[in-house]
């Protein structure tokens, strides 16, 4: 279920139609919510299945582990009874991910322990691999049940007694690969009770997946035509064009993620479904605890929620805090992936962000050119902290970083005149356009009341989508985590 592919685009269509006629033929009825939900859910879990057969089955395990455990805790509320098993059901909910996800880089770490400790003879040449296919968007629907589950357990909302409407919850389709990440309270009661299907919702849709189109195959993939040559063999190139790339790779990763994020939202907006909007231009933040609440903001949210609070915020005092910043960035290092990489870019987040609030760095700077600087800054850091998010071995990532701050000497990448201009047309519309959103927010000329006007915005955006993108359904990059 890739929804960038012209095969999820032909089929949309059909499946929207097939959905309003269903919710028109059973308007007015008492049954339209939960029959409008069950379609929903078929429709989902068809795609999933169609996509990955084996994953749907996984996503009902969650689903009916999370569901059950949501009862009881709701039955049980404030109880000791309760508090006895909530670490017993968070174990449980997180086995399955952390089988499918962990288990090889928990068995390689701990071959690797033996051998320094002496109890194996050789040391381990292969990394330990139990062949398991990671189902798609495990971390986002296990995220998203456990959540919802310590939101039962805390009070913050009341168990979900229908099935079908949580089955829903946790498997909408254009959200279960990468997010967002939603909260029971903001999406459960609009499937509850059926939103109406309105026109505004779907040309509103149709923008957003646009505008998604643009971010992914305008920019992200075409930058994707420099950056995967010079990483693939980063020891060969020089090191001004191995931070060129780790620049390109910046951007084509918000591309990639923000991307994929609208059309999801988008799909959702044509089913009058209303997701939370998962970027806010974070490459305009002036400091890294300001990025982390532009980007991804579902995520930071779940973490805040789920990580930071529960092992007490900044309630107790200054170390503390601290620690609990440290905390929560390692465990989302770990949840992008199996790999001391992941980690090591969640500890540079979190200490980045002790610094800045050591230094109470929180604010933002009035004087217009330290306030240039803290953005420039703060984007050279995030985009150091790339590099390894990039990389696949530790190893990788500090050679890459040796060669750029020792300017190694090297090949460069020297690509075609229009590649030059497709790139550079990319980068100076990104630019532009998040600039405007950023510093002009009055200035709306696609939320025009002219409906001509919105419409020759939407065919020329589809059109330099067309000519300009790089249209080879590629798949999201988020998608593998």
């Amino acid at each position: 279920m890739i929804l960038n592919s012209f095969e999820f685009l032909r089929i949309l269509p059909i499946v929207l139609l097939v959905y309003v006629i269903v919710a028109w033929a059973w308007r007015g009825s008492r049954y339209c919510s939960i029959i409008s939900a069950s379609l929903l859910t078929v429709i989902s879990y068809t795609f999933i299945i169609s996509f990955q057969p084996a994953c749907a089955l996984f996503i009902f395990l969650i689903t009916a582990l999370t569901y059950g455990f949501g009862l009881f805790f709701g039955r049980h509320k404030g109880t000791h009874r309760a508090r006895m098993w909530i670490p017993f059901g968070a174990i449980i909910i997180l086995l399955p991910l952390i089988i499918f996800k962990y288990a090889d880089f928990i068995a390689d770490a701990f071959l690797q322990a033996c051998h320094a400790l002496g109890l194996t003879e050789t040391a381990v040449r292969e990394p330990a691999s139990f062949g398991f296919i990671i189902p798609i968007g495990i971390s986002f629907f296990t995220f998203q049940s456990i959540g919802y589950v310590w939101d039962v357990y805390r009070g913050k909302t009341d168990p979900e007694h229908n099935f079908i409407y949580y089955m829903l919850f946790v498997a909408f389709f254009p959200q279960i690969a990468s997010g967002p990440i939603s909260k029971a309270s903001e999406l459960l009661p609009q499937i509850k009770n059926r939103p109406a299907i309105v026109y505004s919702d779907i040309a509103e849709g149709v923008w957003l997946m646009a505008l998604g189109f643009f971010l992914k195959a305008v920019v992200a993939d075409r930058l994707a035509t420099y950056v995967n040559p010079v990483y693939a063999d980063y020891a060969n190139f020089s090191g001004s064009t191995c931070f060129l790339a780790s620049i390109f790779y910046s951007i084509q990763l918000y591309g990639d993620f923000a991307g994929y994020s609208l059309m999801a939202v988008g799909v959702g907006r044509l089913f009058g479904y209303r997701l939370i909007n998962n970027f806010q231009r974070p490459y305009f933040a002036h400091s890294v605890t300001e990025f982390w609440r532009r980007w991804h903001i579902s995520l930071t949210r779940w973490l805040k929620e789920n990580v930071y609070i529960p092992l007490g915020g900044n309630r107790r005092g200054k170390a503390r805090t601290y620690g609990n910043i440290i905390a929560t960035f390692a465990v989302s290092g770990i949840w992008h992936g199996a790999n001391y990489t992941f980690i090591i870019w969640g500890l540079i987040h979190g200490a980045v962000q002790c610094v800045e609030r050591w230094f109470g760095l929180g604010d933002k700077p009035k004087n217009r050119f330290v306030l240039a600087l803290r953005i420039l800054l703060t984007f050279l850091i995030v985009n150091f902290a790339w590099i390894f998010f990039r990389m696949p071995t530790l190893k990788d990532a500090v050679s890459v970083i040796k060669r750029i701050v020792t300017f190694a000497p090297g090949a460069s990448l020297n690509p075609s005149k229009t590649t030059i201009l497709l790139i550079g047309f990319a980068l100076i519309s990104l630019f532009v356009t998040e600039f405007i959103r950023e510093y002009f927010p009055q200035f709306k000329p696609l939320k025009s009341t002219n409906a001509a006007m919105r419409v020759i915005a939407l065919i020329l955006l589809l059109f330099i989508v067309l000519t300009v993108g790089v249209l080879d359904s590629s798949q999201f990059i988020y998608v593998n985590f």
